[in-house]
């Protein structure tokens, strides 16, 4: 195979796996987002779209060579993997630094940097086109956002459509614009294989494709990955958010792969997804109201976003030079290698700190958290302890009086029985009658169990002391009686057992049910047992 060949489908191997890792998830993270890329449509004919569109510009080179014009001289071909080569180092450095690397504006520059290693002169009329270019793209991405989101705004605000029918017409919407944007991004970015010179020019189709097949099952999985990454946590907003992001980069895409641009001083250039996702959501972000994204994110995005192609071009240079065999270019790709090297190694210790410190701040509040948990839980056992306790004590005492009542009982019924055989044996009549009265009577006293009653008054007291405290001073007009009565209701008695316990009819637990009502200030559609437990 010639050399140069082989170095070209090298360097475009390299640019496209770092264009497709780097930019590529925010596309398929804002379909996802939007809900289009569950549908089966999307999943079977968007891998097909974005292939034809990176083979497609092959197909005519003459045209969409025009993004690549004035910056490529036929004997730079020859050393074409230096730009490759920096375009992949590039974005591995940016990486580290911002997760919004331009790769497609790296790969400009990095041509750029060829072509002044080879002894070419590239001039501020051909390069300050496609400075302003790279400026003004994401300003024009965030401000068609932000229009696309206050139209959809104003449709929903003057519509009374049901939420359900707006979700489906979002989505289906959605789904059109995903199967726009999709190839158009790759459209936009496929330049990278229209710039092989015109001896190879028949071969280009075959190298893009057989770069897109090679490439797509090596990073499908990091592709699918972050992307997933993108929609869940990054654009973790409404619809119309999302749909006004995706109208915005297919806008800007289309607008800056067509020739348009060049009437107003611009170039047609290729545009980094990352740089765009940004912008828009920064441009959505100050007409909503909302924070989309965090200031700090968008200045990294800025300031990786104009450092890549200064790290590119300077690259892409000194290994031209390297190629050329030249010592000083050698000394320059190592300085910048060390400085890069330096910062990289800065940043990732200031990460590591970053990071050790928010794990150690995380093991403290666990240990506090722990602390506090342990603290609750010696109350909290203390107190169940406690009141286990009583609660023993309530069924000892409760036994010991059951105990001594069944004492009582005995004693009573054997006092009863002793005075039923002196009455028997008793000759004199009117005698006989007397103590007989003097027996019923004592039988009659117990019947009506006046000092259990006594008993089960004072313990139920005790038991709803909160109760009646609360009671008397919100109600302090009632009688002994209508306390009892509220007592008993509070803990659930029928009428029919509190008339037992209290030793009257149940007509007049009604009754006293009624002047409890009335002393309560209740109305008739009041519930009077709810009431009290409200109390």
């Amino acid at each position: 195979m010639d050399i140069t060949l082989l170095y070209i489908i090298i360097s475009l191997l390299l640019a496209a796996s770092a264009l497709m890792l780097m930019d590529y998830p925010y596309i398929g993270g804002s379909v996802l987002a939007s809900g289009a890329g569950e549908r089966i449509l999307i999943r079977v004919v968007a891998p097909f779209l974005l292939i034809a569109a990176i083979v497609f510009p092959c197909f005519y080179p003459d045209y969409f060579a025009q993004m690549t014009e004035g910056l490529l001289s036929p004997k730079s071909v020859a050393n074409i993997l230096p730009v490759g080569m920096a375009t992949a180092l590039t974005a591995a450095i940016m990486w580290k630094l911002s997760r919004f690397v331009a790769v497609p504006f790296a790969f400009i520059a990095a041509i750029a940097g060829l072509g002044l290693a080879n002894g070419d002169t590239i001039t501020f009329k051909e390069s300050m086109p496609y400075i302003l270019s790279w400026i003004a793209a994401p300003l024009f991405c965030a401000f068609i956002s932000a229009t696309f989101y206050l139209l959809f705004a104003l449709m929903q605000r003057g519509g009374k459509h049901h939420f359900a029918k707006t979700e489906a017409r979002m989505l289906s919407l959605a789904t059109i614009v995903a199967l726009l944007l999709i190839p158009m991004a790759g459209l936009n970015n496929s330049m990278i294989f229209t710039y092989l010179p015109s001896e190879y020019g028949n071969l280009t189709p075959y190298i893009a494709g057989g770069a897109v097949i090679v490439l797509m099952p090596l990073v499908a999985r990091s592709i699918n990955r972050d992307k997933w990454d993108i929609a869940d946590y990054e654009l973790d907003t409404n619809p119309q958010s999302i749909l006004s992001l995706m109208m915005g980069l297919l806008v800007c895409f289309a607008l800056f792969t067509s020739p348009l641009p060049q009437y107003v001083g611009l170039r047609a250039t290729p545009l980094p997804a990352g740089t765009l996702f940004i912008a828009a959501l920064a441009g959505i972000s100050i007409f909503s109201k909302r924070t989309l994204t965090e200031g700090p994110e968008i200045i990294k995005g800025i300031i990786t976003t104009y450092l890549s192609p200064i790290l590119a071009l300077l690259l892409s240079f000194c290994l031209g030079k390297i190629l050329d065999r030249e010592i000083l270019g050698t000394v320059i790709v190592l300085g910048i290698f060390l400085t890069v090297g330096g910062v990289m190694f800065f940043v990732r210790r200031q990460n590591k700190n970053n990071l050790n410190k928010q794990i150690l701040r995380s093991q403290q509040q666990r240990y506090y958290s722990t602390q506090k948990s342990l603290s609750a839980l010696e109350v909290r056992a203390e107190m169940t302890e406690k009141d286990l306790l009583n609660k023993l004590e309530n069924k000892r005492k409760e036994l010991v009086d059951f105990a001594m009542g069944i004492s009582e009982q005995k004693n009573y019924m054997e006092s009863v029985f002793d005075q039923l055989k002196m009455v028997r044996s008793t000759k004199d009549g009117a005698e006989k009658d007397a103590r007989t009265e003097e027996l019923l009577k004592s039988l009659h006293d117990r019947m009506y169990f006046t000092r259990e009653m006594n008993d089960f008054y004072s313990r139920s007291e005790e038991l709803h002391k909160d109760f009646n405290m609360r009671l008397m001073e919100a109600f302090p007009h009632l009688t002994e009686n209508e306390r009892k009565l509220a007592t008993l209701l509070r803990q659930g008695f029928s009428s029919k057992y509190i008339a037992s316990l209290m030793s009257i009819t149940p007509k007049s637990v009604e009754i006293n049910r009624y002047r409890l009502r009335s002393k309560l200030g209740l109305r008739r559609s009041d519930n009077l047992i709810t009431f009290i437990k409200s109390i």
